[in-house]
């Protein structure tokens, strides 16, 4: 990904056919051995419907025993969470059949069923119960939702009309984004795609390719963006109705409170974030800079994504991933380690993956539940840095779920805070990164991996504040009716990058981001969680550095321990002091700004050695 030059004839030949080859030799599939979840579909489906009956029975178990109640809860959640990953694993290796996917459907309910019960169990409980003392967490949280009933026929009536309409709103936006119309580009000896084709057009050495293939990505989006607009305002007000009529006020601030926090944190959050907005702008302008520098007139942000001249990104095996990714965790101790390694090993078939999605789910995540491995799956391996990051991300969430198994977490307590686990994810493929930066000795190459590590931080502080930002000021505009066209979106999301350090000015077809912003329709409310996890995850990769022992206990002992407290205070574990946020901006923002020096500095030899 970075700053350009133009290119000798030869060199862009031997680049693309290093490329090739480095794919054939990177693509590779591999099927998870998921046995250790259920020895067969049938076997799952036939100890789903047991599951079932013990279910309904501890529901209709009122009167007895609440520890007795509760550690029964206890056991049927952890067969519940293998369920639940077996069936997820299911339903993406063939999005096409929708039966994996109405029977994980199934099991979500009955996990959060489970739930219930369990939580009933600590409201009846004695307060000087010794077993509950571990529990007290989820006790406070089962009391406070017992001392304020809601009115459960009012939230089941509104969640029976809004759930299905938000899932048809999700439905229909992936229909729509299918019929895009993203331009065809013949060039190279090969007609290329504008939109599937969009990574790879991006680091094409031909300039004028470059070009289209940004311009065409962004018609293609455009193409659509009149029924997308619909789509997206009808989902915002069913998304905020349903939350002002079950009395949790705007779907914004029910999103926030779920988070452990308050639109006057977050708001605070985003102006510090905004303060900072001169550095963005900065580090573009040094990357267009650098383009100039390296012989390209005029250079534009379709400038921006290729390694320097004459340097060409392996693409990794899959045993080079593996050992790059361990070796970059090395300061969390042999154990973590090896486990790392364990999960990544192709041998151990732990690893769904393929090299062609064909009717696979066009995504990736981790497979954990109590007393068996954790999985992986990826819809599809590019081999490329980008595909590898994500691959290490979801590493990262899956080594979270193994070590939670070696705390003794309980399952009920293993699902928490979605910030928070991304934090530990996104910490992960930043170490990733980074070692690949330190690990390179051609200066072009150690510019490229930093250039990633600094994209990633830009990514996790200046975009995921962007995106919180424009989600809080679409619903807040929907709800004044303040918003109701397609060019309404355009203005304000135009306006929100501005305040980011983006240049919509300049590049006006940015001002169509809202279109590709998937969480908004799929998961309205989530992309926040960015915001905060990446903040914390870039104070993790740098106290890593700083206080290396003492920062390996803190975080596996938080990283085994569950959900069992508040987020802010397994922040405040993690960091050594009680999270002010705006503060940790102005800390993050400053080793972006180290970073962004060291990246200056070897552009500097990197020029000086062309013009030699």
């Amino acid at each position: 990904m970075q700053a350009r030059r133009t290119h000798l004839t030869l060199t862009a030949i031997a680049t693309l056919l290093a490329m090739a080859t480095a794919g054939t030799v990177a693509a590779q599939s591999l099927h998870a051995d998921d046995r250790a979840y259920f020895a067969s579909a049938a076997a799952e489906q036939t100890a789903r419907a047991a599951l079932g009956e013990q279910v309904a029975a501890l529901q209709d178990a009122t009167a007895s025993d609440p520890a007795t109640r509760f550690r029964r809860a206890e056991a049927l959640q952890a067969r519940c969470l293998r369920h639940h990953g077996y069936l997820h694993l299911q339903a993406a290796r063939n999005a096409r059949d929708r039966r994996p996917a109405q029977a994980l459907d199934q099991v979500m309910g009955m996990c959060s069923r489970i739930a219930r019960a369990a939580r009933a169990a600590l409201r009846d409980a004695p307060a000087d119960a010794a077993w509950v003392a571990p529990y007290g967490f989820l006790r406070a949280r089962a009391l406070q939702e017992g001392a304020a009933p809601a009115n459960a026929a009012l939230d089941d009536a509104v969640d029976a009309l809004a759930d299905p309409a938000l899932d048809t709103f999700a439905r229909l936006r992936r229909q729509i984004m299918h019929s895009a119309q993203y331009p065809q580009l013949q060039g190279d000896g090969r007609l290329w795609d504008t939109g599937t084709d969009r990574q790879s057009l991006a680091q094409h050495p031909d300039r004028a390719l470059r070009e289209a293939g940004w311009k065409g990505y962004w018609q293609g989006l455009q193409s659509r963006r009149e029924p997308m607009a619909s789509v997206l305002l009808g989902l915002v007000q069913v998304n905020d109705a349903a939350a002002r009529l079950q009395g949790d006020g705007s779907a914004t601030a029910r999103g926030y409170r779920r988070m452990d926090l308050d639109a006057a944190t977050v708001d605070a959050t985003l102006a510090a974030i905004e303060r900072h907005a001169a550095q963005r702008r900065a580090y573009q302008d040094m990357l267009l800079q650098h383009a100039a520098h390296s012989g390209l007139a005029s250079p534009q942000v379709w400038d921006t994504t290729l390694p320097d001249a004459g340097y060409t990104p392996p693409l990794l095996t899959l045993p080079q991933l593996r050992d790059t990714a361990a070796d970059a965790m090395q300061h969390l101790g042999p154990e973590y380690v090896a486990e790392l390694r364990a999960l990544l090993d192709p041998a151990n078939q732990r690893m769904d993956l393929a090299a062609t999605l064909g009717n696979r789910s066009q995504d990736a995540f981790p497979v954990s539940a109590p007393g068996v491995p954790s999985l992986l799956f990826a819809g599809r391996r590019s081999g490329d840095l980008e595909s590898d990051v994500e691959i290490v991300h979801e590493a990262g969430h899956a080594m979270h779920g193994q070590w939670m198994q070696r705390g003794h977490a309980s399952p009920l307590q293993q699902n928490g805070s979605q910030w928070l686990t991304e934090a530990f994810a996104i910490y992960n493929e930043l170490r990733f990164r980074d070692q690949l930066y330190q690990q390179a000795q051609d200066p072009r190459a150690k510019a490229y991996y930093l250039k990633s590590l600094l994209d990633d931080m830009v990514l996790q502080l200046f975009t995921a504040s962007e995106e919180a930002q424009l989600e809080q000021s679409i619903y807040q505009a929907v709800a004044s009716n303040a918003l109701g066209t397609a060019d309404d979106l355009d203005a304000l999301t135009g306006k929100v990058l501005a305040r980011y350090g983006q240049q919509p000015e300049r590049y006006p077809q940015l001002r169509s981001t809202w279109i590709g912003k998937r969480l908004m329709y799929d998961d309205p409310q989530y992309l926040v969680n960015y915001l905060y996890a990446g903040l914390l995850a870039v104070q993790l990769f740098v106290q890593d550095q700083q206080d290396p022992d003492g920062f390996r206990q803190r975080y596996l002992a938080v990283l085994g321990e569950g959900f069992d407290r508040a987020p802010q205070q397994q922040v405040a574990q993690l960091l050594g002091h009680a999270p002010d946020w705006p503060a940790l901006v102005d800390a993050d923002l400053q080793v972006f700004a180290q970073n962004v020096a060291q990246l200056q500095a070897l552009y500097a030899r990197i020029e000086a050695e062309q013009g030699a």
